[in-house]
């Protein structure tokens, strides 16, 4: 019963009502049994067992079947009560205790002993609620409500944060335009980290990114190890991430060993049958398609977390992986290597195509750095608002220390005007304890 109703919790509205239809049966059940022998004072012990109970519950590992068990054993026992009332007096008490003790039985039996004795009370995580929810919304694909979170935490500076916030621009095709518009903690904003210390949680999550750039060898590393490390090896997460990696490699019969598992629940059900061969519809076989179009067609051997190894072969395999291409660029400019974007782009952009505006403003970087002109400025197509700007941004660039002003003071000025733009981040951005 626990895990059926546990499918149900992520559920907007159902999830809350489940949570407190079940504490409230338990606080109901708790009076009733205690309110016989001390009158209204039932009530002290009733709200703190749904205290104690809401608290476990806060814990992510804490499983619902344990409140359900209390409930359980509390309606027995009621129900016990409810017999010894009822039963007439004449009957021999060794009876009425062999009636007793075989409904007690019965009912430890059906509900089993809760392991809520092993479990402390936490308060709510609401860090970790925020990253649940975010990824709810990124998996989901509910954009709108993902860059509403994101936007309502703009100021607490998160890694996570930047990670879902690139995620979420570059499937827009917007990151080269939006990169320095949010915080950039360097490189670590662009993906998560896969180690012995990680939880479950960013497991799951690390492999987003390698399932948008089609990366499939990657996202599955991370599905495995969030479906192995999760509490009992269950979840219906990862079966769902695993069966549509095999569907895009085309391995359907990897595929149909964890469509069957999701067709058999209740939640998961429909979602399983629309990606079974007779079932599906031509919006997810276009969508397949296209995810088809992103795979490696070539082996490589490298370091699982060489990030930039991992998007060369990618964009190198396959130039038009936008997506691969995007964050390849990204990497190479949050690693303040203008040499290697300089040199990536020219290898990787089409040709023709004006840079996005966070690629512009390295190019102009780079140029002025190894004082080129205006003739390959042209060629490579940039725009001439971002040359006007960045002009005068070296200009005042220029002025720091020649003022009377502190330089902080000065810097924070600078950063009014040109906080945003890659060369504000290429000049004044850096690396500390909390990234």
């Amino acid at each position: 019963m626990g895990d059926v109703l546990t499918q149900f919790l992520g559920l907007n509205v159902v999830g809350p009502l489940i949570m407190a239809l079940t504490l409230m049966a338990l606080g109901v059940l708790t009076y009733k049994l205690m309110a016989r022998y001390v009158g209204l004072w039932a009530l002290i012990p009733a709200a703190l067992i749904v205290a104690l109970e809401t608290g476990r519950q806060c814990g992510l590992t804490y499983p619902l079947s344990s409140t359900l068990q209390l409930v359980g054993i509390e309606a027995t026992a009621l129900v016990v009560l409810r017999i010894d009332a009822s039963i007439n007096k004449k009957v021999r008490k060794w009876i009425v205790g062999m009636v007793d003790f075989t409904i007690l039985a019965v009912g430890l039996w059906l509900f089993g002993w809760g392991d809520w004795e092993k479990r402390d009370v936490s308060r709510p995580n609401m860090r970790v609620e925020h990253m649940l929810a975010l990824d709810n919304d990124w998996y989901h694909g509910r954009d709108a409500s993902l860059q509403r979170r994101l936007d309502r935490h703009a100021d607490q500076n998160s890694r996570f944060d930047a990670y879902y916030q690139n995620l979420l621009w570059a499937d827009k095709y917007r990151l080269g335009d939006k990169l320095m518009q949010h915080y950039q903690p360097f490189q670590l904003g662009l993906f998560l980290p896969v180690e012995a210390t990680a939880s479950y949680q960013l497991a799951y999550m690390s492999g987003e990114l390698w399932f948008l750039v089609g990366d499939m060898t990657n996202a599955e590393h991370s599905a495995l190890l969030g479906m192995v490390f999760s509490p009992n090896s269950v979840g219906s997460r990862p079966l769902m991430r695993l069966a549509e990696i095999n569907l895009i490699r085309g391995d359907e019969a990897a595929a149909m060993k964890y469509l069957r598992v999701l067709d058999k629940t209740l939640l998961y059900h429909r979602w399983a049958r629309s990606r079974m061969p007779l079932d599906r519809p031509k919006t997810l076989e276009h969508w397949l398609e296209m995810k088809r179009t992103l795979l490696c067609t070539t082996d490589t051997v490298r370091d699982p977390m060489d990030i930039g190894c991992a998007l060369r072969h990618l964009v190198e395999d396959n130039p038009d992986n936008v997506f691969a291409r995007d964050y390849l660029f990204s990497f190479d400019l949050l690693a303040k290597d203008i040499d290697a974007f300089r040199d990536d782009y020219l290898r990787y952009q089409p040709h023709g195509l004006p840079p996005q505006r966070t690629w512009a403003e390295a190019l102009l970087l780079w140029m002025a750095a190894h004082e080129r002109g205006e003739r390959e400025m042209a060629e490579l197509n940039i725009p001439s608002d971002v040359a006007n700007a960045f002009v005068n941004y070296m200009e005042e660039y220029g002025k720091l220390g020649t003022s009377l002003l502190p330089a902080d003071r000065q810097i924070a000025q600078l950063a009014q005007q040109y906080g945003k733009t890659y060369w504000f981040f290429y000049h004044f951005a850096q690396m500390n304890n909390n990234n």
